[in-house]
Order: structure tokens, then sequence, then C-alpha cells
């Protein structure tokens, strides 16, 4: 059997545990987790619905996170999109203009890349 030290009696930490005292801090540590694990479930929520337009990702997102509260958590942050919709969106809208004001449309990228690598290629003529 296990020694208690001498100065450590069974009884008074039986008694503690079962103290008023000690049932609200078990209380207060409780409602800290619950709240700790909606915020990740709303965070996650808000989270995945920026990132994609996929209602299957959204719903296996949130579940994941209901069901595995610290695994889903660390698995969403491996499996998300690296931008939000909205950035994808700004990202090719800038290349559009980009394009436009050059005078090219998406149609013909292939053709802007090699013009692009022959004027660079070719040195700079200057008057004398």
């Amino acid at each position: 059997m296990f020694n208690f030290p001498a100065d450590i009696n069974i009884n008074n930490l039986i008694d503690l545990m079962s103290s008023p005292s000690f049932k609200m801090i078990q209380l207060i540590f409780v409602i800290y987790i619950g709240l700790l694990w909606l915020s990740v479930i709303i965070w996650v929520t808000r989270d995945a619905i920026q990132r994609s337009d996929s209602l299957f990702f959204q719903v296996i997102a949130i579940m994941l996170n209901i069901v595995f509260p610290i695994l889903g958590i660390l698995l969403y942050l491996i499996i998300r999109p690296g931008k939000t919709t909205a950035e994808r969106y700004y990202e090719e809208l800038e290349h559009r203009l980009i394009l436009e004001s050059i005078g090219e449309t998406g149609d013909d990228t292939k053709a802007h890349k090699k013009a692009y690598k022959k004027e660079s290629k070719k040195p700079e003529k200057t008057d004398a």
C-alpha cells in the first residue's frame, strides 16, 4: 500500500474534495472549458464560411470540432484553405487589372509571357 506522509490525512483530503468551495472551483473550471470549446466552434464556423463556399467542407469542419475539441482544431488548421474567398477574389481581380493595364485579356496570357521574356532580354537603345 501507499503510505501518505504523516501530515496528510486521507480524511482531510476527502473533506477538501467534498467542500463547497472545491465544488465551486470545479464548476468554474468546467464552465471555462465549455466556453472555450464553444468559442472554438464559433471561430471554426466563421473561418470555414469565409474560406470555402463548399457546404460539405463547412459541415465537416464544424462537426470535427464538436466531436473532437482539441484534435479537431489542429486538424482544421491543417486542412483549411490558405486564403479566404475574399482574398482569392481580390488577387484574381488584381491579376485581371494588371493584364488589362498592359492591354491584354485573360485569353492571351501565354502571348504576354513570351512577349515579356523577349522584351526583358533586349537591351534598351539610347540616342546619343
